[in-house]
């Protein structure tokens, strides 16, 4: 099974799209996973460029927020069709909201779904707070409902609702790991969902918790023959991590984080491998 790594454009939108490629590209990435416009010729540039630096790219939806369930889902299915527009390897969809329905949130995972059997692009749907997926115990029953469901993992989320390490809730964590297709690694807390670096032995019983959920993750696509994995290393800018005191100046500096993260991922996933 290939791994296919990402970097997430959050956090380095001031930087230009050529000095950001050559630097991502230059770490070992092979694309960069990133939100579009809704304006196509906006959208033709800048898959230019990024076909310029040989750079794949996963569509990145998370615009839709509207209140009216109706309108919410005009603009979702609008978002979703003009990221496959863009042939993506795959969607990562932040999707339904926390207080609609459970029908609601079927309905548009179900929408989800019927573009994907339609375009080929597959579609995962990321465990994030304020959407449908925002616990693992709710997460839970939708994967039980939809045993078609692909997931973006991002477990961070669920340790912060959770206010745990999700001890007490590994039934969920086991089917939500099953159906995860693309992977963010982000560090989290039972106080936040991300902790401020996770290269801090103050936070080693997070990193390890999160690690072997990651491992877990691969080695379950692996099992499965799945012909790549995507994932990406996620931990975020501010408001995630949190600036010095009366500065702009990062606690913890994104880049060197997700580098850290990355590269610890990728030896123990081979040296796991060596051992199988």
């Amino acid at each position: 099974m290939q791994l296919i790594l990402f970097y997430p454009r959050w956090g380095s939108a001031q930087m230009a799209w050529p000095k950001f490629l050559q630097k991502i590209k230059g770490e070992g990435y092979s694309g960069v996973e990133l939100s579009f416009s809704l304006v196509p010729q906006e959208n033709k540039q800048l898959l230019s460029i990024l076909s310029d630096f040989d750079m794949q790219h996963i569509g990145q939806h998370w615009q839709t927020k509207a209140v009216n369930f109706k309108e919410h889902k005009e603009q979702y299915k609008r978002h979703l069709y003009t990221l496959v527009e863009t042939e993506p390897l795959l969607i990562n969809s932040h999707t339904g909201m926390d207080f609609f329905s459970f029908s609601q949130n079927i309905e548009l995972i179900e929408l989800a779904e019927k573009i994907e059997q339609e375009t080929g692009v597959p579609i995962a749907h990321e465990t994030h707070r304020s959407r449908f997926a925002f616990a693992s115990h709710v997460c839970l029953e939708y994967l039980t409902e939809l045993p078609f469901l692909k997931l973006t993992a991002d477990f961070a989320h669920w340790t912060c609702v959770a206010e745990s390490l999700l001890e007490n809730q590994e039934e969920a964590v086991a089917q939500s790991i099953a159906h995860t297709y693309h992977l963010h690694m982000r560090v989290g807390s039972s106080q936040s969902s991300q902790v401020q670096d996770p290269r801090d032995t103050n936070y080693r019983h997070e990193l390890d918790r999160f690690m072997q959920w990651w491992m877990a993750i691969l080695q379950k696509a692996a099992m499965e023959k799945r012909p790549f994995f995507s994932l990406v290393p996620e931990q975020g800018p501010f408001p995630y991590g949190l600036y010095q005191k009366n500065t702009q100046t990062p606690m913890a500096h994104q880049w060197e984080t997700n580098t850290f993260l990355k590269n610890l991922a990728m030896e123990e996933w081979e040296k796991r491998s060596r051992l199988d």
